[in-house]
């Protein structure tokens, strides 16, 4: 039986494991941002700012901006400030690192002590650790040979140096447009709409390979997942067939570049009903339907020379791999 001491004991643990962490990872940061404060040129200029305002005072003067020592001070305050700001996003890398260090030893901790997921989930600690090898899949792209060829097609691009950036952009939690932009300034000749296409398509990929990762590690517990569209004016006709389509659990959901669909995991015994592509485009008015689908397209579905399934194609991609994308009007009709 858990109990109130259990409890505690959990908190205890936790809280001295993330505190040690934090020690560990942010000690020196903190002091060194401290002695940079008191002890160094910060402080001295201080003292000296000081003195100035007091010999100003006694000689019926005030302290103006351009006084040379204030411009000074602020000068060694303006450099202490940014060299503490790198200080302080140097340290950060540390602390991730001292969670996930945190989280392995407390998996370990409870196992030992006999505290099981249910007893962890009743104070509020829950979390499933898929295979590390499985979550580096999601970031693998980035080490592949499509990679490589594709960053080969512009001048002056260095694969490593762009594998860098874009993995700087996902840890860091950049939008894609700020991470295309530091990666176009990487070669002559990539725009930045190849720089964007890019960064989209490889963090949405990543992003549905690490929620298949999760679905698979909580598979117990799951039955399938339903293929969501994003249904705007802005769909291919792809997404749209596929969209409502059911999926099993931890099989990513293949998309095209810049795709934005995803896949929602449902839970055993839970139902959940989604209204299929098809149906959702057909309920549109006929003006909307033509302005998604194009003339063509459009007028191939009213004809019934084409099914809305018939727009969904697969396709193998270098770096991503099995991708679809919406098939051409042209292709059908020559089919």
């Amino acid at each position: 039986m858990f109990n109130a001491a259990d409890a505690a004991r959990a908190n205890d643990l936790v809280s001295s494991l993330l505190d040690r962490g934090y020690d560990a990872a942010a000690r020196a940061t903190l002091e060194a941002i401290s002695a940079r404060m008191t002890d160094g040129a910060v402080a001295t200029g201080a003292r000296r700012l000081a003195d100035e305002a007091t010999r100003l005072a006694a000689a019926g003067e005030r302290l103006t901006p351009d006084n040379p020592v204030l411009r000074s001070y602020f000068a060694d305050l303006e450099g202490a400030g940014a060299r503490n700001a790198r200080a302080v996003a140097d340290a950060g890398a540390g602390l991730r690192e001292s969670g996930v260090t945190a989280a392995g030893q407390l998996t370990r901790d409870f196992a030992v002590g006999g505290l099981n997921e249910r007893q962890l989930a009743s104070i509020g600690v829950r979390w499933n650790t898929p295979d590390p090898e499985a979550v580096a899949r999601a970031v693998g792209y980035l080490e592949s040979e499509g990679w490589r060829d594709e960053m080969a097609r512009y001048a002056g691009m260095s694969a490593d140096k762009a594998r860098e950036v874009a993995l700087r952009g996902i840890v860091n939690g950049w939008n894609p447009t700020r991470t295309a932009m530091e990666m176009r300034d990487l070669s002559q000749t990539m725009s930045l709409a190849d720089a964007n296409n890019l960064m989209r398509t490889l963090q949405l990929t990543s992003y549905r390979d690490a929620s298949a990762i999760h679905q698979q590690a909580n598979a117990d517990i799951l039955s399938h997942q339903i293929r969501i569209g994003t249904l705007d004016d802005r769909i291919c006709m792809a997404c749209i067939a596929l969209h409502g389509t059911r999926l099993e659990v931890g099989v990513r959901v293949d998309d095209h570049h810049q795709g934005r669909c995803i896949g929602v995991a449902v839970v055993t015994g839970r139902n959940r009903e989604v209204l299929t592509g098809e149906d959702w485009y057909f309920t549109q008015s006929i003006d909307r339907q033509r302005a998604i689908a194009g003339d063509s397209a459009f007028e191939l579905l009213q004809s019934g020379r084409a099914q809305l399934r018939d727009f969904a194609v697969e396709y193998n991609d270098p770096t991503f791999g099995r991708m679809i994308r919406e098939a051409s009007a042209a292709s059908l009709t020559r089919g």
